[in-house]
C-alpha cells in the first residue's frame, strides 16, 4: 500500500474509525454493562440533585455516539422539557443512565418512553425513583420495535 496515495479524506475516515473503536473498547471501564452497584449509587445521586426528571437504565448505552439516536427519539415525546440538558435528554455512558427532563407538572409515559428508546435501537430495562429515600426500580415491559 502506498501511503502517499491515501487522500486526506481517507485518513480522516481511518482516524474516526480508530477513535470509535477505542471509545467502544473503553466504555464503562471496558465492560459493556455497568455494574449494578455503580448504577444504583449514580441513580440515587442524580435523583436527589435533579428535580422533574425521569431516570432509566438503558442497556447498550455505552458510548457518547449512542446519545444521538436516543436524543432524537426521546426529545419528541410530549412530556419532555427540551429547554433543559440537550433537547431534554442527558445520558451517562459510564452508568448507562438516561435522564429525561420533564415539563412541570407532567409525568413520563413509561410505554412511550420505552418505545422511543427501543426505536433508537436500545433496550430500556428499568426506570428508577426515590421513595422515602430508597431507590426503587420499575422494570419496563418489553417494547416492540417499530418499523
Amino acid at each position: 500500500m502506498n501511503l502517499k496515495r491515501i487522500s486526506k479524506k481517507s485518513w480522516g475516515a481511518i482516524m474516526i474509525a480508530a477513535g470509535l473503536g477505542m471509545v467502544t473498547a473503553t466504555a464503562a471501564d471496558g465492560d459493556p454493562d455497568a455494574k449494578q452497584e455503580v448504577r444504583a449509587a449514580a441513580a440515587i445521586k442524580l435523583l436527589k440533585e435533579r428535580k422533574d426528571v425521569s431516570l432509566s437504565y438503558v442497556k447498550g448505552l455505552v458510548c457518547p455516539s449512542c446519545a444521538l439516536g436516543i436524543r432524537i427519539k426521546v426529545s419528541k415525546l410530549p412530556f419532555v422539557d427540551s429547554t433543559r440538558y440537550k433537547r431534554g435528554v442527558d445520558m451517562d455512558a459510564r452508568t448507562q443512565l438516561l435522564t429525561v427532563a420533564l415539563l412541570p407538572g407532567l409525568k413520563p409515559n413509561d410505554e412511550s418512553l420505552a418505545k422511543a428508546i427501543t426505536a433508537a435501537g436500545y433496550d430500556p430495562v428499568e426506570r428508577y425513583s426515590l421513595e422515602s429515600g430508597q431507590l426503587e426500580s420499575h422494570p419496563y415491559t418489553k417494547a416492540k420495535k417499530s418499523k
